[in-house]
């Protein structure tokens, strides 16, 4: 426990005498005690001094007291005693108007006061203190270390902790979601930084106070003492104290310092399982979706994890686009660190958007892909389309996340059996680099909903839809591009409207007779024949060719 100088005018001599200046800063503490022999004394003065002085090597007329009292305060001095009636009748007015300016306690002594009964009593209880610090110190690191030894839980380590310091404490994820309390009123809080800063408190360690409300305990601010947990040079949590009860001294700082310890060894251990346990689970799915494991086999390591792969799936792809190669022009010298935790925060978006809409669900990495394994019912078209919104909503996330990355996704077929998964996996990637084609990165397509457009890819991958391209196409492209016309998009909307040309033109947002022009128009440039089903058929393939390969067809 710290000694201020309040608390050290209860001590020896002290008690008898008077502070006559400073009353501001009582609580200055007290580290030691000295005794002033020449007015250059500053010099060698470290801070939180009580200083003893009768002004004998300072007599009247020769320092200037306002600007002493100045640096003893700015040295950071806790307090000055001076002893009247020998050297000096009385405290120097000039000295006691600087005192009281500046902030720094007078003490005066009476004349018969010996100077080592001042410092003994005062020694010998910074001396106690420092005892009471060690042996506290011994009592927590062996509380703190028998806890991390025998791997008791983020729980336990917390109760101690409260029990220690006697405020209700918890541990929040870097997200500031709750991880574990010892209390759940304090679950959730709100930063009301725009009214408090924050104060720092170890700037070693980061450790810092700040005001936030509680919903569950009102709306009073309260202060709440926050220490980052940093693993693998990433904070990864946060423990936090809520100084409901008392404000934390300095052994309630050393306790939290030790608790802080013992939680970052704890995360650490299991992020260390969860990698073994990711590996497992990613060795198993690559299996899986390449069809490389006995079925025996698969089904018995998948039962040792909690998987049930005697249910439907329908695979779902999420390809994010080079990551790797993003951070390295993001950052000066990419930390793979940094990326793992990069990957996690994705996998994690992913995990909770999916959370709230299934369970039971399977989901591994690989390489710059997440494979998801979605429960499948045996409605499949209702399952789509919130395969979709939730897909959409984690782009969106991730988006937020990382700007620069693209998530594309891609969905195939159900896999009604495990052997059918290989399949499936591969209609979502199909449906990724199809989609891609067709649409751009941030895709989000189902295999079943490609159409013709699976045959037309096939095609492109061999770079040999060129050819497929009819020739009244290629006129009228070519017609387009002279006379800056759009009379190949005329014709695209006028086929997907199923030759309705009314349709059509309210799609243009044109009369309904210019459509009827433009069309003449394409008749008199290609001598298309748009009432032959065959070359009707010819025309809308050669269209989809052309969406597809886009500037590269002529």
């Amino acid at each position: 426990m710290e000694i201020t100088v309040k608390d050290a005018m209860k001590i020896g001599p002290l008690s008898t005498s008077e502070i006559v200046a400073g009353y501001q800063t009582l609580d200055n503490v007290v580290k030691g005690v000295t005794i002033m022999e020449a007015p250059d004394i500053v010099n060698w003065l470290a801070g939180g001094e009580l200083l003893l002085t009768s002004l004998y090597a300072a007599p009247a007329g020769t320092l200037n007291y306002k600007d002493f009292v100045r640096k003893l305060a700015e040295k950071g001095v806790a307090a000055i005693a001076i002893k009247v009636g020998r050297f000096v009748e009385r405290i120097p007015e000039d000295m006691i108007e600087a005192a009281n300016q500046y902030g720094l306690p007078i003490i005066e002594l009476d004349a018969n006061v010996r100077f080592v009964d001042v410092m003994y009593p005062i020694m010998a209880e910074l001396f106690n203190n420092q005892v009471v610090k060690l042996n506290y110190y011994k009592i927590i690191q062996e509380r703190f270390t028998a806890l991390a030894l025998h791997c008791l839980g983020l729980e336990k380590i917390i109760r101690t902790l409260e029990d220690l310091i006697g405020n209700p404490v918890a541990v929040y994820d870097r997200n500031f979601k709750s991880m574990s309390t010892t209390t759940p009123q304090i679950e959730k809080f709100m930063e009301i930084a725009d009214l408090f800063q924050k104060e720092s408190l170890n700037e070693k360690l980061s450790f810092y106070r700040q005001m936030v409300r509680f919903p569950d305990l009102g709306e009073e601010p309260i202060p709440q003492v926050v220490v980052p947990i940093r693993a693998f040079n990433q904070v990864k949590a946060y423990l936090t104290v809520v100084e409901i009860n008392k404000r934390l001294q300095e052994m309630d700082l050393i306790c939290l310092e030790h608790a802080a310890t013992v939680v970052t060894l704890d995360l650490v251990k299991k992020v260390a399982v969860q990698e073994v346990e990711q590996k497992f689970q990613n060795d198993l799915l690559e299996n899986l979706i390449t069809g490389n494991t006995a079925l025996n086999n698969t089904l018995e390591r998948a039962a040792l994890i909690g998987w049930d792969l005697t249910k439907p799936y329908t695979i779902v792809l999420f390809d994010i686009d080079n990551i790797d190669g993003i951070l390295a022009n993001t950052k000066e010298s990419p930390d793979k660190m940094y990326l793992q935790g990069l990957k996690s925060d994705v996998v994690s978006i992913i995990t909770n958007a999916v959370r709230k809409h299934t369970k039971n669900f399977i989901l591994g990495t690989k390489n710059d892909a997440i494979i998801l394994l979605w429960p499948s019912p045996e409605v499949y078209n209702c399952l789509l389309d919130q395969i979709k919104k939730t897909g959409k909503e984690i782009q969106e996330q991730i988006k937020k996340k990382v700007k620069s990355v693209s998530v594309a996704i891609g969905i195939g077929d159900v896999a009604l059996k495990v052997d059918e998964i290989p399949r499936s996996f591969k209609e979502a990637r199909d449906a990724i680099t199809f989609g891609r084609m067709i649409q751009g990165q941030h895709v989000i397509e189902a295999f079943s909903e490609l159409g013709v457009f699976r045959i037309l890819c096939k095609f492109a991958e061999r770079n040999e839809l060129h050819s497929f391209v009819p020739k009244q196409l290629l006129v009228l492209m070519e017609h387009d591009k002279i006379n800056e016309a759009d009379l190949l998009k005329t014709l695209e909307i006028f086929l997907d409207c199923n030759g309705n040309a009314s349709k059509a033109a309210k799609k243009l947002f044109i009369h309904y007779k210019t459509i009827l022009y433009r069309l003449e128009r394409i008749k008199e440039i290609t001598g298309m024949d748009l009432e032959t089903n065959e070359h009707r058929l010819e025309i809308e393939m050669g269209l989809k060719i052309i969406r597809l390969l886009g500037n590269e067809v002529l």
